[in-house]
């Protein structure tokens, strides 16, 4: 061994020098509009910011996820189920409490920090400071979040996953667009998306401004949102009561339950309710519980895909029930919800059909 290759070996062991097959020189504009180049692609990336499992999910859609992720900010002390399906060894990883500090941050030694939110916050500022960088990831519309997941693949040195990644969800839309998209605005029925929570034992009925995902949901599965016209928030949740639900009388209700209570109770109680009983939706059997695994379809994760598929089928019934043009379909439906989801997460986080059965799968109503 010459002399040189005996210095490299020493500073190897050492760990005063790495070898890396991540080298590689990227650019891209992220949700916040901040340009970034990358000399060497990151190795070390931690998450922190509003709704942590939102980016947190999405990096998982990545094999390399697993090896570079170095830790994350938790906002609620418990563990995160789904994670714990799709990579083992969470634990191991690093956490942060909420709201850590830019030391906190820095203290992981992280070459990448994701964060949701299409603004510098001053937590990204502060790392920055420190020679941090700081990727943004919006995932506040179909468009932003597909640009998001070209954004993570280029990061994580896989663009061939994010290429498959977004020719899923395109397909997915397309699928949808078929079946809906000749409808004229007269034809087609009125939706109504709203949440049902009880924070503080104060019943409260809310409905999501227009840039919120759940409207994007109503609007890409082919509704027509009857509350958009009374909106007078621009962000979050505008507080409505029964009388303003009874006035709009849509032909569907999408009811978002609080996870603190039993859907399936609350949706019953509905049902039997005298006053509830007198909306069209109702008469109709039409007030659905918006379905959930572990986590709602309805936030800006990787599944709200599924919460505009089932939107779509629940607004469509007859567009994506039994497939009677094609003999060689048999009958079989179009979308099939079932199978839906296990493509899903087969094909997204790689899990097998064991273990979404016993995990992932809804309780329909």
């Amino acid at each position: 061994m010459t002399l040189i290759r005996k210095l490299i070996f020493l500073l190897l062991v050492s760990g005063m020098v790495s070898v890396s097959n991540t080298s590689a020189a990227v650019s891209l504009t992220d949700a916040a509009g901040k340009p970034h180049v990358f000399d060497r692609l990151p190795e070390r990336l931690v998450v922190v910011g509003a709704a942590p499992f939102i980016p947190l999910h999405m990096l998982y859609l990545f094999e390399e996820t697993k090896d570079r992720l170095k830790g994350f900010e938790v906002k609620v002390k418990k563990s995160d189920e789904f994670l714990d399906l799709v990579d083992p060894e969470i634990s191991l990883k690093q956490t942060l409490d909420s709201n850590p500090g830019p030391e906190s941050v820095a203290a992981l030694k992280p070459d990448l920090v994701i964060t949701k939110s299409t603004v510098e916050t001053g937590l990204s500022r502060s790392l920055k400071i420190l020679g941090i960088p700081v990727l943004h990831v919006g995932a506040e519309t179909p468009d932003m979040f597909l640009k998001d997941l070209e954004n993570l693949g280029k990061v994580l040195g896989n663009t061939k996953r994010s290429e498959e990644l977004i020719r899923y969800y395109q397909d997915k839309l397309s699928l949808i667009r078929e079946k809906t998209g000749s409808l004229a605005p007269g034809k087609k029925p009125g939706v109504l998306v709203l949440e049902y929570n009880n924070r503080g034992n104060i019943l409260s009925l809310n409905v999501p401004a227009m840039g919120w995902f759940q409207t994007r949901q109503a609007l890409i599965s082919g509704g027509n949102p009857v509350w958009l016209d009374s909106l007078t928030v621009r962000d979050g949740w505008q507080i409505t009561g029964f009388e303003q639900v009874a006035a709009w009388n849509p032909d569907k209700i999408f009811l978002i339950v609080w996870y603190q209570l039993q859907g399936l109770e609350v949706v019953k109680g509905l049902y039997g309710d005298s006053k509830w009983r007198m909306l069209k939706a109702v008469q109709k059997k039409d007030l659905h519980l918006f379905p959930q695994d572990i986590y709602g379809w309805d936030s800006a994760s990787p599944r709200w895909i599924l919460g505009a598929l089932w939107m779509a089928k629940m607004t469509y019934p007859d567009r994506f029930g039994p497939n009677t043009s094609d003999p060689a379909a048999s009958g079989r439906e179009i979308l099939d919800m079932n199978q839906t989801v296990k493509e899903f997460y087969r094909v997204l986080y790689g899990l097998d059909e064991a273990i979404i059965e016993k995990h992932l799968m809804p309780v329909w109503e």
